[in-house]
């Protein structure tokens, strides 16, 4: 019974810093957004430590993730970005009941099914984007050095790789696969709507859009 409590403590805890970080995000706070983020993170491990994880203590890590996605984005570190996109991605994928099939999106009849398949395809979305950028910046790395070491070739002019050609098409896939599951969504739910679509068509315009420029 004591471990019991002590992990429903560190679960309030991180509860309580999960929204300290995320109303810190809404304004912008970007310091104390990464101080409530850190906490709630080690509070959840705790957590975890002196029980097994539940699904909503992976719901409060996914969020977690996806605002950290956020705040190096805005610091403009792609890598770490994308790499807390990934984590907040599998974690919401985790969670989703359809497992990822639009054909599927239809059965979710619970709010907190809709809530998990919105967050998947919005984290989808963001993930297909920032690999998109990864991308492309990877070409305009190799882009400077050709030009530097006096073999320049723009970067229309060069081939893609193989492992290029593949990223591509997992990124175009997977960006609209977000967009016709929340498509989807939106058809069955009273919660999710056109603005919340708008913001995932977004996401995949803008990955495509860096797709045009490799």
């Amino acid at each position: 019974m004591t471990i019991w409590r002590s992990a429903e403590t560190w679960r309030r805890v991180a509860q309580k810093q999960l929204r300290r970080s995320q109303a810190a995000v809404a304004t912008r706070n970007w310091r104390v957004a990464t101080v409530a983020n850190q906490r709630a993170q080690a509070a959840i491990g705790r957590a975890a430590a002196a029980s097994e994880l539940t699904p909503k203590d992976e719901q409060v890590l996914a969020s977690l993730h996806y605002d950290l996605t956020e705040i190096h984005s805005v610091g403009g570190n792609l890598y770490a970005a994308l790499d807390q996109a990934e984590k907040a991605w599998q974690l919401y994928h985790r969670l989703d009941p359809t497992g990822g099939d639009p054909a599927k999106v239809n059965n979710t009849l619970r709010a907190e099914d809709e809530q998990a398949v919105a967050h998947a395809a919005d984290a989808l979305a963001r993930l297909a984007r920032l690999r998109a950028m990864r991308l492309l910046q990877s070409r305009r790395l190799a882009d400077e050095y050709s030009r530097s070491s006096g073999h320049y070739q723009p970067i229309g002019g060069q081939p893609l790789s193989p492992a290029d050609i593949q990223e591509q098409a997992w990124v175009r896939e997977h960006a609209e696969l977000a967009v016709t599951r929340y498509e989807r969504l939106t058809w069955i739910s009273t919660r999710y709507g056109e603005p919340d679509l708008a913001r995932v068509r977004t996401g995949r315009d803008r990955a495509l859009a860096a797709l045009r420029e490799l």
